[in-house]
Protein backbone atom coordinates (compact mmCIF):
# COMPACT_ATOMS: atom_id res chain seq x y z
CA UNK A 1 0.00 0.00 0.00
CA UNK A 2 0.88 3.45 -0.70
CA UNK A 3 1.32 5.98 1.68
CA UNK A 4 2.81 9.80 1.66
CA UNK A 5 4.01 12.01 4.58
CA UNK A 6 1.13 14.10 4.68
CA UNK A 7 -0.74 10.76 6.49
CA UNK A 8 1.65 11.80 9.63
CA UNK A 9 1.76 8.33 10.88
CA UNK A 10 4.71 6.75 13.12
CA UNK A 11 4.53 3.63 10.67
CA UNK A 12 7.82 2.67 8.94
CA UNK A 13 7.31 2.57 5.13
CA UNK A 14 9.03 2.88 2.08
CA UNK A 15 8.35 6.12 -0.39
CA UNK A 16 10.32 5.07 -3.42
CA UNK A 17 10.62 2.38 -4.95
CA UNK A 18 8.37 0.31 -3.69
CA UNK A 19 7.56 -3.64 -3.29
CA UNK A 20 7.53 -4.67 -6.82
CA UNK A 21 9.75 -2.33 -8.50
CA UNK A 22 11.64 -3.21 -11.63
CA UNK A 23 14.82 -0.86 -11.71
CA UNK A 24 16.91 0.22 -14.45
CA UNK A 25 20.11 2.20 -14.72
CA UNK A 26 19.95 6.28 -15.33
CA UNK A 27 16.53 6.27 -14.12
CA UNK A 28 16.51 4.72 -11.15
CA UNK A 29 20.47 4.48 -9.68
CA UNK A 30 23.50 4.56 -11.26
CA UNK A 31 25.41 1.57 -12.45
CA UNK A 32 29.15 1.22 -11.30
CA UNK A 33 30.08 -2.59 -12.85
CA UNK A 34 27.74 -4.92 -11.66
CA UNK A 35 26.62 -2.48 -8.58
CA UNK A 36 23.25 -0.67 -8.80
CA UNK A 37 23.18 2.70 -6.50
CA UNK A 38 19.64 3.21 -5.25
CA UNK A 39 18.44 6.30 -3.57
CA UNK A 40 15.74 4.98 -1.14
CA UNK A 41 13.38 7.43 0.24
CA UNK A 42 11.43 6.14 3.68
CA UNK A 43 8.93 7.56 6.34
CA UNK A 44 9.12 7.08 9.93
CA UNK A 45 8.37 8.37 13.01
CA UNK A 46 10.71 11.76 13.07
CA UNK A 47 13.77 12.29 14.91
CA UNK A 48 14.49 7.92 14.36
CA UNK A 49 17.12 6.25 13.75
CA UNK A 50 16.58 4.23 10.42
CA UNK A 51 18.79 2.03 8.81
CA UNK A 52 18.37 0.61 4.84
CA UNK A 53 20.14 -3.36 4.66
CA UNK A 54 22.39 -1.57 7.46
CA UNK A 55 23.26 1.47 6.40
CA UNK A 56 22.26 4.45 7.83
CA UNK A 57 19.47 7.01 6.30
CA UNK A 58 19.42 10.69 6.71
CA UNK A 59 16.60 12.63 7.64
CA UNK A 60 15.81 15.08 5.62
CA UNK A 61 12.47 16.20 6.62
CA UNK A 62 10.75 15.57 9.81
CA UNK A 63 9.73 12.37 9.13
CA UNK A 64 11.24 11.52 5.51
CA UNK A 65 14.40 9.81 5.67
CA UNK A 66 16.84 8.84 2.03
CA UNK A 67 19.67 6.64 1.79
CA UNK A 68 21.33 4.67 -0.89
CA UNK A 69 21.95 1.21 -1.21
CA UNK A 70 23.72 -1.16 -3.38
CA UNK A 71 21.56 -3.92 -5.79
CA UNK A 72 23.71 -6.33 -6.97
CA UNK A 73 21.14 -9.37 -8.43
CA UNK A 74 18.19 -9.44 -10.35
CA UNK A 75 15.97 -10.16 -7.48
CA UNK A 76 17.09 -7.49 -4.06
CA UNK A 77 15.62 -7.85 -0.73
CA UNK A 78 16.10 -4.64 0.58
CA UNK A 79 15.24 -3.91 4.74
CA UNK A 80 14.33 -0.94 6.57
CA UNK A 81 14.74 -0.31 10.23
CA UNK A 82 13.98 1.90 13.14
CA UNK A 83 15.58 1.50 16.33
CA UNK A 84 13.34 3.71 18.51
CA UNK A 85 9.99 1.92 17.28
CA UNK A 86 11.40 -1.51 16.82
CA UNK A 87 10.04 -1.72 13.15
CA UNK A 88 11.22 -3.40 10.36
CA UNK A 89 9.73 -3.58 6.64
CA UNK A 90 11.07 -5.62 3.87
CA UNK A 91 10.64 -4.99 0.03
CA UNK A 92 11.92 -6.80 -2.80
CA UNK A 93 13.26 -5.05 -5.85
CA UNK A 94 14.12 -6.37 -9.64
CA UNK A 95 17.46 -4.92 -11.70
CA UNK A 96 16.38 -5.86 -15.69
CA UNK A 97 20.29 -5.28 -16.28
CA UNK A 98 19.54 -6.09 -20.01
CA UNK A 99 16.17 -4.59 -20.34
CA UNK A 100 17.72 -0.64 -20.66
CA UNK A 101 16.43 1.00 -23.19
CA UNK A 102 14.97 -1.89 -25.03
CA UNK A 103 11.28 -1.66 -27.24
CA UNK A 104 8.98 -4.06 -28.06
CA UNK A 105 6.43 -4.21 -30.99
CA UNK A 106 3.21 -6.10 -30.08
CA UNK A 107 0.33 -7.21 -32.20
CA UNK A 108 -2.92 -7.88 -30.39
CA UNK A 109 -6.13 -9.67 -31.67
CA UNK A 110 -4.03 -11.58 -34.52
CA UNK A 111 -6.47 -14.33 -36.21
CA UNK A 112 -7.36 -12.99 -39.71
CA UNK A 113 -4.02 -13.40 -41.40
CA UNK A 114 -3.29 -16.73 -40.36
CA UNK A 115 -6.82 -17.50 -41.98
CA UNK A 116 -5.83 -15.63 -45.02
CA UNK A 117 -2.84 -18.11 -44.90
CA UNK A 118 -5.10 -21.45 -44.55
CA UNK A 119 -7.36 -20.26 -46.80
CA UNK A 120 -4.68 -20.13 -49.84
CA UNK A 121 -2.23 -22.59 -48.41
CA UNK A 122 -2.07 -24.25 -52.53
CA UNK A 123 -0.85 -21.18 -53.75
CA UNK A 124 1.36 -19.54 -50.89
CA UNK A 125 4.90 -20.80 -50.54
CA UNK A 126 5.24 -18.36 -47.68
CA UNK A 127 3.46 -17.30 -44.49
CA UNK A 128 5.18 -14.05 -46.10
CA UNK A 129 2.85 -14.31 -48.93
CA UNK A 130 0.20 -12.67 -46.75
CA UNK A 131 0.06 -8.91 -47.06
CA UNK A 132 0.26 -8.27 -43.21
CA UNK A 133 2.86 -10.86 -42.17
CA UNK A 134 4.64 -9.64 -45.27
CA UNK A 135 3.82 -6.13 -43.22
CA UNK A 136 6.01 -7.21 -40.21
CA UNK A 137 9.15 -8.87 -42.05
CA UNK A 138 9.48 -5.88 -44.02
CA UNK A 139 10.21 -3.97 -40.43
CA UNK A 140 11.89 -6.85 -39.26
CA UNK A 141 14.37 -6.95 -42.11
CA UNK A 142 14.54 -3.02 -42.34
CA UNK A 143 15.21 -2.62 -38.38
CA UNK A 144 16.61 -5.99 -37.05
CA UNK A 145 12.72 -5.49 -35.09
CA UNK A 146 10.73 -8.65 -32.54
CA UNK A 147 7.51 -8.83 -33.47
CA UNK A 148 5.21 -10.70 -30.91
CA UNK A 149 1.92 -11.27 -31.91
CA UNK A 150 -0.88 -12.32 -29.96
CA UNK A 151 -3.79 -14.31 -31.30
CA UNK A 152 -7.19 -15.80 -30.91
CA UNK A 153 -7.81 -19.33 -31.35
CA UNK A 154 -10.65 -18.77 -33.51
CA UNK A 155 -12.82 -15.84 -35.69
CA UNK A 156 -16.15 -14.52 -34.64
CA UNK A 157 -18.29 -15.92 -36.88
CA UNK A 158 -16.63 -19.54 -35.97
CA UNK A 159 -16.02 -20.68 -39.35
CA UNK A 160 -12.09 -20.19 -39.48
CA UNK A 161 -10.21 -21.63 -35.91
CA UNK A 162 -6.37 -22.57 -35.46
CA UNK A 163 -7.08 -26.66 -35.82
CA UNK A 164 -7.71 -25.75 -39.75
CA UNK A 165 -3.99 -23.74 -39.89
CA UNK A 166 -1.85 -26.29 -42.43
CA UNK A 167 1.23 -27.76 -41.07
CA UNK A 168 3.15 -27.28 -44.13
CA UNK A 169 4.65 -24.00 -42.59
CA UNK A 170 6.09 -24.96 -39.65
CA UNK A 171 9.72 -25.12 -40.89
CA UNK A 172 9.59 -21.72 -42.05
CA UNK A 173 7.98 -20.67 -38.25
CA UNK A 174 10.94 -22.06 -37.03
CA UNK A 175 13.19 -20.35 -38.82
CA UNK A 176 11.89 -17.15 -38.22
CA UNK A 177 11.46 -17.57 -34.48
CA UNK A 178 14.26 -15.58 -33.46
CA UNK A 179 11.82 -12.76 -34.35
CA UNK A 180 8.15 -13.77 -34.90
CA UNK A 181 6.52 -15.46 -31.69
CA UNK A 182 3.14 -16.06 -30.96
CA UNK A 183 1.20 -16.63 -27.52
CA UNK A 184 -2.06 -16.98 -26.16
CA UNK A 185 -4.48 -13.61 -26.34
CA UNK A 186 -8.85 -15.12 -26.14
CA UNK A 187 -11.00 -17.86 -27.89
CA UNK A 188 -12.08 -14.75 -29.93
CA UNK A 189 -12.37 -11.45 -30.60
CA UNK A 190 -16.23 -11.31 -29.02
CA UNK A 191 -17.39 -10.80 -26.26
CA UNK A 192 -15.33 -7.61 -24.77
CA UNK A 193 -13.47 -8.28 -21.68
CA UNK A 194 -13.83 -12.45 -21.91
CA UNK A 195 -11.94 -13.17 -18.85
CA UNK A 196 -13.07 -10.13 -16.57
CA UNK A 197 -15.41 -13.00 -14.66
CA UNK A 198 -14.26 -15.99 -16.41
CA UNK A 199 -13.10 -19.16 -13.81
CA UNK A 200 -9.56 -20.09 -13.88
CA UNK A 201 -10.27 -23.05 -15.22
CA UNK A 202 -12.03 -21.43 -18.51
CA UNK A 203 -8.98 -19.66 -19.01
CA UNK A 204 -7.28 -22.52 -18.64
CA UNK A 205 -8.86 -24.82 -20.97
CA UNK A 206 -8.98 -21.73 -23.86
CA UNK A 207 -5.28 -21.14 -23.24
CA UNK A 208 -4.50 -24.95 -23.98
CA UNK A 209 -6.17 -24.85 -26.73
CA UNK A 210 -4.51 -22.04 -28.67
CA UNK A 211 -1.07 -23.54 -27.10
CA UNK A 212 -1.84 -27.27 -28.94
CA UNK A 213 -2.14 -25.73 -32.26
CA UNK A 214 0.95 -23.27 -32.12
CA UNK A 215 2.74 -26.04 -31.20
CA UNK A 216 1.34 -28.37 -33.87
CA UNK A 217 1.52 -25.61 -36.73
CA UNK A 218 4.46 -23.75 -35.50
CA UNK A 219 6.30 -25.39 -32.85
CA UNK A 220 7.41 -24.41 -29.43
CA UNK A 221 10.69 -22.21 -30.82
CA UNK A 222 7.78 -19.29 -31.32
CA UNK A 223 6.11 -19.59 -27.76
CA UNK A 224 7.30 -16.86 -25.38
CA UNK A 225 6.31 -16.22 -21.64
CA UNK A 226 5.24 -12.91 -22.18
CA UNK A 227 1.49 -12.30 -23.64
CA UNK A 228 -1.44 -9.75 -23.59
CA UNK A 229 -4.86 -10.73 -22.57
CA UNK A 230 -7.88 -9.19 -24.50
CA UNK A 231 -9.29 -6.05 -22.44
CA UNK A 232 -6.90 -7.20 -19.35
CA UNK A 233 -9.09 -6.86 -17.07
CA UNK A 234 -9.33 -10.82 -15.02
CA UNK A 235 -10.06 -10.97 -11.83
CA UNK A 236 -7.15 -13.26 -9.83
CA UNK A 237 -8.58 -16.51 -10.85
CA UNK A 238 -8.10 -15.43 -14.34
CA UNK A 239 -4.94 -14.37 -13.91
CA UNK A 240 -3.34 -17.03 -11.85
CA UNK A 241 -4.47 -19.28 -14.62
CA UNK A 242 -2.38 -16.96 -17.45
CA UNK A 243 0.69 -17.44 -15.18
CA UNK A 244 0.02 -21.11 -14.51
CA UNK A 245 -0.14 -21.21 -18.47
CA UNK A 246 3.17 -19.80 -18.33
CA UNK A 247 3.06 -16.42 -19.43
CA UNK A 248 4.94 -14.78 -16.10
CA UNK A 249 4.73 -11.16 -17.98
CA UNK A 250 1.60 -9.56 -18.61
CA UNK A 251 0.81 -6.52 -20.26
CA UNK A 252 -1.91 -3.57 -19.75
CA UNK A 253 -2.90 0.18 -20.03
CA UNK A 254 -3.27 0.47 -16.18
CA UNK A 255 -5.92 3.21 -16.52
CA UNK A 256 -9.45 4.44 -15.13
CA UNK A 257 -12.73 4.13 -16.94
CA UNK A 258 -14.76 7.95 -16.10
CA UNK A 259 -15.68 6.60 -13.05
CA UNK A 260 -12.47 6.14 -11.70
CA UNK A 261 -12.24 2.34 -11.54
CA UNK A 262 -9.21 0.53 -12.65
CA UNK A 263 -9.28 -0.43 -16.41
CA UNK A 264 -7.03 -2.74 -18.67
CA UNK A 265 -5.50 -3.39 -15.18
CA UNK A 266 -6.14 -6.55 -14.25
CA UNK A 267 -7.50 -7.03 -10.83
CA UNK A 268 -5.18 -4.18 -9.34
CA UNK A 269 -6.45 -2.12 -7.00
CA UNK A 270 -6.36 1.58 -7.49
CA UNK A 271 -3.54 2.55 -5.85
CA UNK A 272 -1.53 -0.60 -7.92
CA UNK A 273 -2.71 1.02 -11.05
CA UNK A 274 -1.94 4.34 -10.33
CA UNK A 275 1.93 2.79 -9.63
CA UNK A 276 1.55 0.88 -12.47
CA UNK A 277 0.93 3.46 -14.66
CA UNK A 278 4.63 5.18 -13.72
CA UNK A 279 6.23 1.85 -13.98
CA UNK A 280 7.90 0.14 -17.38
CA UNK A 281 7.54 -2.63 -15.38
CA UNK A 282 6.50 -3.52 -12.12
CA UNK A 283 5.83 -7.10 -10.62
CA UNK A 284 2.96 -8.07 -7.64
CA UNK A 285 5.48 -10.30 -5.47
CA UNK A 286 2.63 -11.68 -3.93
CA UNK A 287 1.37 -13.76 -6.89
CA UNK A 288 4.71 -13.54 -9.09
CA UNK A 289 3.47 -11.53 -12.43
CA UNK A 290 5.07 -9.41 -13.85
CA UNK A 291 2.90 -6.40 -15.44
CA UNK A 292 4.72 -4.38 -18.24
CA UNK A 293 3.12 -1.28 -18.96
CA UNK A 294 1.82 -0.51 -23.10
CA UNK A 295 3.45 3.47 -23.72
CA UNK A 296 1.86 3.57 -27.27
CA UNK A 297 -1.35 2.19 -29.12
CA UNK A 298 -0.16 2.83 -32.95
CA UNK A 299 -3.77 2.41 -34.40
CA UNK A 300 -4.73 5.11 -31.92
CA UNK A 301 -2.56 8.01 -33.19
CA UNK A 302 -1.73 9.39 -37.01
CA UNK A 303 1.88 8.58 -38.26
CA UNK A 304 2.37 12.30 -37.67
CA UNK A 305 1.32 11.87 -33.92
CA UNK A 306 3.83 9.02 -32.95
CA UNK A 307 6.94 10.85 -32.56
CA UNK A 308 5.63 14.15 -31.22
CA UNK A 309 3.77 11.12 -28.51
CA UNK A 310 6.62 9.29 -27.57
CA UNK A 311 9.01 12.31 -27.33
CA UNK A 312 7.05 12.92 -24.17
CA UNK A 313 8.50 10.23 -22.81
CA UNK A 314 12.19 11.11 -22.93
CA UNK A 315 11.62 13.10 -20.08
CA UNK A 316 9.34 9.76 -18.16
CA UNK A 317 10.20 7.88 -15.56
CA UNK A 318 9.24 5.35 -17.03
CA UNK A 319 11.28 5.64 -20.74
CA UNK A 320 13.69 3.01 -19.80
CA UNK A 321 11.90 0.52 -22.39
CA UNK A 322 9.41 1.39 -24.38
CA UNK A 323 6.28 -1.21 -25.97
CA UNK A 324 4.74 -0.38 -29.03
CA UNK A 325 1.30 -2.19 -29.82
CA UNK A 326 -0.67 -2.39 -32.46
CA UNK A 327 -4.24 -4.60 -33.32
CA UNK A 328 -4.44 -6.33 -36.48
CA UNK A 329 -7.77 -5.27 -37.52
CA UNK A 330 -6.89 -1.91 -38.53
CA UNK A 331 -5.03 -3.17 -41.43
CA UNK A 332 -8.07 -4.32 -43.66
CA UNK A 333 -10.42 -2.20 -45.18
CA UNK A 334 -13.84 -4.39 -44.07
CA UNK A 335 -13.18 -3.39 -40.74
CA UNK A 336 -14.81 -0.37 -39.45
CA UNK A 337 -12.05 1.63 -38.83
CA UNK A 338 -9.65 0.67 -40.88
CA UNK A 339 -6.24 2.60 -41.10
CA UNK A 340 -5.31 2.68 -44.57
CA UNK A 341 -1.83 4.10 -43.32
CA UNK A 342 -1.55 1.21 -41.08
CA UNK A 343 2.30 0.25 -42.24
CA UNK A 344 3.27 3.68 -42.03
CA UNK A 345 2.58 3.86 -38.05
CA UNK A 346 4.12 0.88 -37.50
CA UNK A 347 7.09 1.84 -39.43
CA UNK A 348 6.82 5.22 -37.29
CA UNK A 349 7.09 4.10 -34.25
CA UNK A 350 9.72 1.37 -34.88
CA UNK A 351 12.02 4.33 -36.41
CA UNK A 352 11.74 6.82 -33.41
CA UNK A 353 12.84 3.68 -31.29
CA UNK A 354 15.97 3.56 -33.18
CA UNK A 355 16.69 6.53 -33.76
CA UNK A 356 16.57 7.53 -30.06
CA UNK A 357 18.68 4.31 -29.28
CA UNK A 358 16.57 1.77 -28.50
CA UNK A 359 17.33 -1.82 -29.09
CA UNK A 360 14.89 -4.60 -30.02
CA UNK A 361 14.61 -7.35 -27.59
CA UNK A 362 12.46 -10.56 -26.14
CA UNK A 363 11.15 -9.11 -22.83
CA UNK A 364 11.85 -13.04 -22.06
CA UNK A 365 15.63 -12.48 -22.26
CA UNK A 366 16.00 -9.81 -19.54
CA UNK A 367 13.23 -10.38 -17.37
CA UNK A 368 14.13 -13.46 -15.63
CA UNK A 369 16.78 -14.46 -13.29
Amino acid sequence: MLISVSDEKNTLTFLSPIDGDVLFEEIDGTREGEVLHVPISLFAKAGATVTVNGIPASEEKPGEYTVRVPLRGYKNTVTAFCRETGEEQTITLFWFRKGYHTYRLGVDDVILCLENVAKNKDTYTSIFDDPFLSLFHDVHNTYGTHVHMHIYYETVDKSFNLSMFPEKYKDEFRQNADWLRFSFHARADRPFSPYKNASYKQVMAEGRAVEREILRFAGAAVMDHVTSQHFADSALPGTRAFRDLGFSVLDGYFVFDSEGRPRVSYYLDVEQTKHAATRDFWVDTKEDIIFVKDDVVLDAHEPKDIAPFLDAFLERQDRAFMYLLIHEQYFYPHFEMYCPDYRERVFEGVRWCVEHGYRSSWISDFAFE
